[in-house]
Parts: C-alpha cells; structure tokens; sequence
C-alpha cells in the first residue's frame, strides 16, 4: 500500500497542500492502514476500491485545506486580459486609419486644388466641300482648331478630315484638331 500512500502524497502537493501538513496525512494514512492490517482488515476493506487521487482531494478538502471544486486554476482572468488587448488593437487600428486619412496618407506636403477645368466634349462639324477660310470659322464655333497646309488660299475646297464628321473630341485636347486635305481651286 506504499504506492497508494505515495499518490496520495503527490496529490497533496500538487493541491497545494503545505509540505508538513502533507507529511502529517500520509504519516497517519499509513498508521492506519498498518493498524488495519495488523486488526486482519486489509486495505482494500477499509478504503474501498477508491482511486488515491480522489481520496487524496477528498480528505483535504474535509480538512478545509484546499478550496472546494475543482482545483484548476481559473483562466477568466486570461481571456479578460486577451479580450482588452484586442479591444485595445483594433482603437489603435482604426485611430492610425483615421490620422492617416486626416494627414493625406502621412505626407507632409501640402497639396493645393484650383479651379477644376472642365473640358466639354464637342462634335467635330462636316468641313468637306468648304473653302478653307470658312471651314477655320467654323472648326472655331465649335472649339476645334483646323490644321490646313500652311499659304493656303482661302478658295481651296476642303475634301478630306481627320477625324471623321460627327466624332465627339474634348474640347481644347490634342485631338480636337481638324487635320484637311484641300483641293486647290482649279486643281
């Protein structure tokens, strides 16, 4: 029964129950399993078929020297402390988020914004068959510059553009230029 008195010594101790008072119980548990034995009962009688952790638990909790239930430590307190850190993280998250998006992203120049330009799409007007001194006035109406070969006389007829009539160009981009192929009077 030494193996039974050493488990319940350990038990004891991983209860938490102090040293001396420990050594006093298995003192006493083997003088009374000594005393059964030599009164013709045997252990088995007189502690049952019990389990010597649980009869270890029992007897000091009937001593009052460990808290009754379960002798696990709590872990509330660990996922106390896991819930507020996290808590924590995701302020510190969305406080960054929130001063990055009131600094412009970090960068410390400043940027300054004028007057939008709105650029209007127009439609680039028929110019073929036009002498080409109408077709500038009215590639100018519509906002579009007309690119002619330079000295043309303003009799010569306008008979190919690019782009095509009826295309919508922005107004004052690259491509609203009208670039035409004149035909030279008498030619």
């Amino acid at each position: 029964m030494n193996a039974y008195v050493e488990e319940c010594r350990r038990e004891w101790k991983r209860l938490g129950v102090p040293p001396g008072l420990a050594e006093e119980m298995g003192a006493e548990l083997e003088a009374d399993l000594a005393e059964a034995e030599a009164d013709g009962v045997s252990a088995a009688e007189m502690l049952g078929e019990s389990d010597p952790r649980r009869f270890a638990a029992t007897w000091a909790r009937e001593r009052g020297l460990v808290a009754e239930g379960s002798p696990r430590k709590s872990r509330k307190g660990l996922w106390i402390v896991v819930a507020v850190v996290f808590v924590l993280m995701v302020f510190f998250v969305v406080a960054l988020s929130g001063l990055a998006l009131a600094t412009g992203g970090g960068s410390n120049a400043s940027v300054r914004v004028g007057t939008p330009v709105r650029i209007k799409p127009v439609t680039v007007p028929n110019l073929i068959g036009l002498g080409v001194c109408k077709a500038i006035r009215v590639a100018d109406r519509a906002n579009i510059s007309v690119s002619a070969p330079q000295g043309s006389p303003c009799d010569a007829v306008v008979v190919g553009q690019r782009p095509a009539p009826r295309v919508v160009v922005p107004a004052n981009a690259k491509n609203a230029v009208v670039t035409v192929k004149l035909r030279r009077p008498g030619g």
